[in-house]
């Protein structure tokens, strides 16, 4: 009953971990599509000053032209996930797909194992003898 709760929820916990974490890793990038051009559209305002060969001394103030930022280009379309997981089957590989896998598989051993352990052994302790409930 003890260590067998813990070591059957950790390894269950974590091949379910490695058999989603592509789904994962596809939705964040999914999420983060667009994001670079969005981070151009609100680029500061810039700003030239005027360049004189002699620096003007009669009190005259510099002159400023001031021209906006050139709108960033149109977002590319947006993809689909399975368009987005060929893409970074393409352009990245196949072990791409994984990446970032071993953050997901210590989330797994650390919480979840100890979620399922404590659980079983709890859930022996407190249930009712008479029902099994």
């Amino acid at each position: 009953m003890g260590i067998k709760g813990f070591v059957e929820g950790g390894i269950a916990s974590v091949v379910a971990g490695s058999c989603t974490h592509p789904l994962d890793l596809i939705k964040v990038r999914m999420q983060l599509q667009g994001e670079s051009a969005h981070a151009h559209a609100h680029a500061p305002v810039r700003t030239f000053h005027h360049a004189l060969a002699f620096h003007p001394s009669h009190g005259v103030a510099p002159q400023t032209i001031t021209f906006p930022s050139p709108s960033p280009p149109p977002p590319p379309p947006k993809m689909g996930p399975i368009a987005v997981g060929v893409n970074i089957v393409r352009n990245e590989g196949v072990a791409a797909i994984f990446s970032g896998v071993s953050a997901t598989v210590l989330r797994q051993l650390l919480y979840s194992t100890t979620r399922m352990g404590l659980y079983d052994i709890l859930k022996h302790k407190w249930s009712d003898p008479r029902t099994g409930n």
